[in-house]
This record gives structure tokens, C-alpha cells and sequence, in this order.
């Protein structure tokens, strides 16, 4: 993120649309890079569920507290803005009278990226840029790939072996390894035999602020946001036990106590610092959403996402999903709980 900002030359910052088709080309030819130091990285991925490009500035103020990283993606709804052509080199197989002289084939392709609104991504990588170079938040875009020829984009085909994460594909691999999550929600979750709901609380966030503002002060607040989710990855590594203790029950409620109780604190800090001098000129305001932690069995949450692309597009949403999965396999499930932050759309204002 720190190569592709600071590559980013005054002219190219004047229009979000070139800012926009810049981050793609940035990150088409090295995105197994990122994907491989980030599997190996300390902190684990939140992987939006049901975000899109008009959540983004939701999704981003609100998860700072709780979230590593949050890997956002507009899910490859929109049209397919072309970024240039790539060429590789194939070796086929030897032919001919001399079998010892290998042949290669150069193959040249397009390549673009999915998106509704280039204008309205290429604002956000704008006034996200702290947020993106301090890690915690960036932008999975979608890759389609076409024939060099191709003239429209009835000729494009997705190329899954260069393709960033949506949630019809690659981002279900980081649920399954990472198995956090962030859902915008249109319904509750209820307790059944593979959601168990943990706690209920206000979460909250600095609000009033443009994110322009809201991401230098995030940034510039790191270290004390830090300590907040090192002890929620602490606790989060607790409830795996507390799931599977003999008596479940009461394992839960004390991590949910000392979650309630670290996020109480963190509300009274954050209160604190929006009625500062320098923040409240700002027109800064301490908001909250109500959020509630739940626990999904993993086999109903990947294969909820596997089956069905409507939870992107707000069809159906997460949680009937998820049901209607665990009702057709009635076999019991196990394994590694994974964990889903979900997040009311409305804030309240303090």
C-alpha cells in the first residue's frame, strides 16, 4: 500500500478514476505476494460479507476497534474497466524432427478489474490512505481477463488463477482460514445447532467526521486502538474452548463479561477524545451501532457463502443462508468455530 500511495503523483491524485485504475494495475501482478506475507502474518483477515462499495465509508468507521485487517471487495458487481494487457511466456511440449528444442508461446491477454463506480472507489482509496498504508483496511478487487481481441465485454471471462477475492470465489478461502468475519445485517442472528450468539453490545466509534479526517486520527490513535484488538484476539482464542466446554453456557458468559467489560472502557476513551478541543472542532461525536458477536459453525458459513451469491447482492441475506444450509445437511457439524461480527446499519448519536 506504501509502494502504490507513494507512487501516486499529483496530476493522477486529481482524478479518483485514474486513482482507481492505478490500484488495480498496482496490484494485478503482485497479489500472491500480498496473499502469501499476509497467511503468514500474526493478524488474521475480517473479510466483509455483505459490503459493497456504497458500505465502504459504514464498514470502515465502524470495525477499526474490534477488526485486524478488514479486506473489503465489491464483489465483482459492475462493469469491467480495462487496465492494460499482460504477456507470458508458455513452454509447450518439444515437436517436429528435433524433439530436444523446447517451444514457447508468448500469450497476451486483457485484463481489467469489476466495479459499479470507479469514481466512487477511487474516493475512498483516496480518503482511506492512512487506514490502507497502516494496514488495517485495504481493497480486494475482482480481476476478469479477456482475448487480447476482445472489443466489448461480452468477451471477458473470469481467470480464477488471477483473481483477488470476491465472495463467489477466493475470499471464501480466508473465512476458512481465518474464520472472522463482518456482516452488515438484515436479520439477527439465532441460536441453533450452528450459531451461537454471544454477546450484544453498542459498539463504538468515532463519528461526525468525513473518513478523510476519520483515517488520520484512526492512524495517528494506532498504538492505543492496538491494545484493543490484541485483547479481542486473545478472547476470541478463549471462545474456541468456551464453545466446547461442558458447560458452554456459563464458559460464554465470562468471556463475553470481560468482553463487554474492555469494550466499556474503550467507549468511555473514545468518549473522552471526541470531546477534546482539537476533535470536537471537528465536528467529532462519539456514535455507536449495535453489534453482536456470533459464533458460526464453519461448515454452515462456507458452504452458506459457496451456494450462494444473493448474500452480495442482498437477496437473502447471511444468516437465512446459513440456516437454510444447516437444514439441508442435517449431518452434525464440528470443527473450528469461526467468528462474525454483525453490525446494525443505523448508529446512534451521544
Amino acid at each position: 500500500m506504501n509502494e502504490f500511495y507513494d507512487s501516486l503523483c499529483e496530476q493522477e491524485r486529481a482524478s479518483v478514476q485514474d486513482v482507481a485504475l492505478k490500484y488495480g494495475r498496482t496490484l494485478n501482478p503482485c497479489y500472491e505476494r500480498l496473499l502469501n506475507a499476509k497467511a503468514v502474518s500474526a493478524s488474521p483477515y475480517y473479510v466483509g460479507l455483505s459490503s459493497d462499495m456504497e458500505s465502504f465509508t459504514h464498514v470502515t468507521k465502524r470495525v477499526v476497534l474490534v477488526a485486524d485487517t478488514m479486506l473489503l471487495s465489491d464483489h465483482g458487481v459492475g462493469a469491467v474497466h480495462e487496465l492494460g494487457e499482460r504477456q507470458q511466456s508458455y513452454a509447450l511440449p518439444p515437436f517436429g524432427d528435433n524433439p530436444q528444442i523446447p517451444h514457447n508461446e508468448l500469450h497476451t491477454w486483457r485484463y481489467g478489474m469489476v466495479t459499479k463506480d470507479l469514481v466512487e472507489l477511487g474516493q475512498w482509496l483516496l480518503d482511506a490512505e492512512p487506514l490502507l498504508r497502516s494496514g488495517l483496511v485495504w481493497y480486494g478487487p475482482v480481476f476478469m481477463a479477456g482475448n487480447s481481441g476482445a472489443s466489448s465485454t461480452l468477451d471477458w471471462r473470469i481467470t480464477p488463477a488471477r483473481q483477488l477475492p470476491s465472495f463467489s470465489d477466493r475470499s471464501i478461502d480466508f473465512v476458512v482460514e481465518h474464520g472472522r468475519a463482518v456482516d452488515l445485517a438484515r436479520s439477527k442472528p439465532l441460536a441453533s445447532r450452528v450459531v451461537r450468539p454471544i454477546l450484544e453490545i453498542d459498539l463504538p466509534f468515532i463519528n461526525g467526521l468525513s473518513l478523510s479526517d476519520f483515517a488520520q486520527v484512526t492512524s495517528e490513535e494506532f498504538d492505543s486502538y492496538r491494545q484493543y484488538r490484541d485483547f479481542m484476539r486473545s478472547r476470541l482464542l478463549e471462545l474456541d474452548d468456551a464453545l466446547e466446554a461442558v458447560d458452554s453456557q456459563v464458559a460464554l458468559e465470562r468471556v463475553a463479561l470481560s468482553i463487554r467489560d474492555e469494550l466499556n472502557a474503550a467507549t468511555a476513551e473514545m468518549s473522552s477524545a471526541a470531546r477534546s478541543r482539537a476533535l470536537n472542532r471537528c465536528g467529532a461525536v462519539l456514535g455507536t451501532t449495535s453489534a453482536i458477536l456470533a459464533a458460526v459453525r464453519p461448515e454452515a458459513l462456507q458452504g452458506a457463502l459457496a451456494v450462494s451469491a444473493t448474500i452480495t447482492a442482498g437477496a437473502t441475506g447471511l444468516w437465512p443462508t446459513i440456516q437454510a444450509f444447516a437444514d439441508n445437511k442435517p449431518k452434525r457439524m464440528h470443527g473450528k468455530w469461526h467468528y462474525v461480527w454483525v453490525l446494525q446499519k443505523k448508529a446512534t448519536t451521544h
